[in-house]
C-alpha cells in the first residue's frame, strides 16, 4: 500500500513538474479551462471573495514571517511578499520555482526546492500558508501533515488555507468529472498525457472536524462555488 501510495506522490510531483508553463492557464480560464463568460464571472468572483478573505485576515494579524507550503508560480506568494512579510516559499518543482522567482522578484521571498513530506521547517513562522495544496494530501498523511505544520507554527501563529471545493466545472474540459469521494483524480497536460494525482475534496466542515482530531481549531468556510478558505491553529495554546 505505502509503495502505492508513494508511487502516486511521485507521480503527482512529475505532473506539477510537466505542468509548470501552463499552470496559470486554469487560473485565468483560458483555453481548455474557458467555459464561457458566465462560469468565468463566476470564477472572478469567487477568486475575488477568497483574496478578500486572506486580505482581512491578514490585516487583522499582520504576520511578519510565512512559511508557504507548495507555493507553486507565485499567485499567492506576490499577496504576501507585497506586504513585507518575510516568506520561505517550499515546492517540489523547480519548474514552478523559477516561474514563481520571475513573477515575485522580491529580496524576501526565500525559495527551497523539496517535497513538502520529506522537508522539515528549520524555523517557526507566524503564518503558514497553502493554497491548492491540502487537496493533494492523501488522508493517511494527513494527520502527520498537520503535526508538521504544528512544528512550523510559532507559540502566536496561525496557519492559513485555500483549496478547491468540489465542482465539475473547476478543471479542464478534457479532463474526466472527478469522483468527490475517490481521493484521486486523472489530470490531464495540454499535450495529451494523462497524469494521476491525489486530489481530496474537503467540505468545510469536515475539514473542521478532521483538524480538530489533529488538535486544531479551525474556521473553514466557502465560496459560493468554487473555493474553500480559512484559518487554523494548534489548539493546545489556547489551554494556556
Amino acid at each position: 500500500m505505502k509503495d502505492t501510495e508513494d508511487a502516486l506522490l511521485a507521480q503527482q510531483i512529475e505532473y506539477y513538474r510537466e505542468r509548470a508553463p501552463e499552470y496559470d492557464a486554469w487560473w485565468r480560464r483560458e483555453g481548455r479551462f474557458d467555459r464561457g463568460p458566465q462560469m468565468r464571472e463566476a470564477w472572478q468572483a469567487d477568486i475575488a471573495a477568497a483574496e478578500s478573505a486572506l486580505d482581512a485576515f491578514l490585516d487583522a494579524h499582520a504576520p511578519r514571517t510565512a512559511l508557504e507550503i507548495a507555493c507553486g508560480t507565485g499567485l499567492w506568494t506576490q499577496r504576501l511578499a507585497r506586504r513585507g512579510i518575510a516568506v520561505t516559499a517550499v515546492d517540489a518543482s523547480p519548474e514552478v520555482i523559477e516561474l514563481n522567482r520571475q513573477r515575485v522578484a522580491s529580496a524576501n521571498v526565500q525559495y527551497v526546492v523539496a517535497d513538502v513530506f520529506a522537508w522539515q521547517p528549520r524555523e517557526r513562522y507566524d503564518l503558514v500558508f497553502m493554497s491548492f495544496w491540502l487537496s493533494h494530501v492523501p488522508h493517511s498523511r494527513f494527520a502527520t501533515f498537520w503535526s508538521k505544520v504544528a512544528e512550523a507554527t510559532a507559540p502566536d501563529g496561525w496557519a492559513y488555507l485555500i483549496d478547491s471545493a468540489h465542482d465539475p466545472t473547476s478543471h479542464a474540459r478534457d479532463h474526466p468529472v472527478a469522483d468527490r469521494d475517490a481521493g484521486v483524480a486523472v489530470r490531464k497536460l495540454a499535450d495529451g498525457r494523462a497524469y494521476q494525482i491525489v486530489k481530496v475534496f474537503w467540505e468545510p466542515a469536515s475539514l473542521q472536524q478532521r483538524l480538530a482530531d489533529c488538535g486544531f481549531e479551525a474556521r473553514i468556510s466557502g465560496t459560493p462555488r468554487y473555493f474553500i478558505h480559512g484559518w487554523a491553529r494548534p489548539g493546545s495554546r489556547l489551554q494556556s
